[in-house]
């Protein structure tokens, strides 16, 4: 049985998904982190350097988890769209809403990653500078 393009996207699709989902995990993981480490008896006083990185890594990851939920709401409407236009006979379908959900989507996905991986940075500098 030969794979089709059909399956290919809906392959792409999964994997998509599954990858947002680890990335608002990820994101909201780190973010728990942040509250069990500054929640606890440490005792330990941060640098000003340290006040930074930290505020900053945890805006960027409350920033990610908040672009992941706004690529969901925002998937949604899109396939909400296109099942409406489905239901439609089909020389009344307009498609004309699909392309700038589909690349508004694509700049938040980008930006999720963005703001995770600069969060990460910042921790690792963190961390880096805590062993020093």
């Amino acid at each position: 049985m030969a794979d089709t393009a059909a399956d290919f996207h809906r392959w792409a699709k999964d994997a998509g998904n599954k990858l947002r989902a680890y990335v608002l995990s990820y994101a909201s993981g780190a973010t728990a982190v942040f509250f069990l480490t500054l929640a606890g008896p440490t005792g330990e006083k941060f640098t000003f350097g340290d006040k930074i990185l930290l505020c900053t890594a945890l805006i960027l990851y409350v920033a990610t988890t908040v672009l992941c939920l706004v690529e969901l709401r925002v998937d949604a409407h899109r396939f909400f769209y296109l099942a409406k236009q489905y239901e439609l006979p089909e020389g009344e379908r307009d498609w004309s809403l699909n392309q700038p959900y589909k690349d508004f989507r694509l700049r938040l996905i980008y930006a999720s990653y963005g703001t995770a991986g600069l969060a990460t940075l910042l921790m690792v500098a963190f961390l880096i500078k805590r062993i020093i």
